[in-house]
């Protein structure tokens, strides 16, 4: 079976200066504002988004006729390392300083999948300001409610939000 990831084809980041979220062209890539602190530890055994992210995720997907996904650790710790390294590092893009893709990161945590969706965004600071900046995207949106996600990660570093969904093998 083939495996091909699924990558929004915008971003979400947060104009310099600004408070609202500007929507990138894929495959640009979105300096960050120096001075970002990390504010998450990076996850433990349990950590895969908090309860209300997940209630918020799952809620969008059932009004929209989808069913639920479960969290799952390895995506979280993919996502979390993502958003790690885009905010140590000052961007914002899908594809990592050493070239790595989605896919590349799931398969790196350890999660086997076929099917990989990634979303990114900088300059929010609640769980619902980001699912709505994502749901007013319409390639964050149909990631969101694809139905072949089964599981989902969350990362968040500072304002630096990555959400990875997919399924295994």
């Amino acid at each position: 079976m083939h495996r091909f990831p699924l990558v929004a084809i915008t971003l979400l980041a947060a104009c310099s200066g600004s408070s609202s979220p500007e929507v990138l062209s894929s495959g640009e890539v979105k300096p960050l504002p120096s001075g970002a602190d990390i504010i998450s530890d990076p996850p433990d055994d349990s950590y895969v988004g908090d309860v209300s992210f997940n209630t918020l995720l799952n809620d969008t997907r059932a009004d929209y006729g989808v069913v639920s996904i479960s969290p799952n650790k390895a995506l979280a710790s993919a996502a979390y390392a993502h958003a790690l390294d885009m905010e140590q590092n000052n961007y914002l893009s899908h594809t990592g300083l050493d070239g790595s893709t989605p896919g590349d990161r799931a398969d790196a945590a350890g999660y086997n999948w076929d099917f990989i969706a990634e979303n990114i965004a900088s300059g929010f600071h609640t769980e619902t300001g980001v699912m709505d900046g994502w749901m007013s995207s319409q390639g964050h949106k149909d990631n969101i409610l694809d139905p072949r996600a089964d599981d989902f990660g969350l990362g968040r570093v500072d304002d630096i939000w990555v959400l990875m969904l997919g399924s295994e093998f």
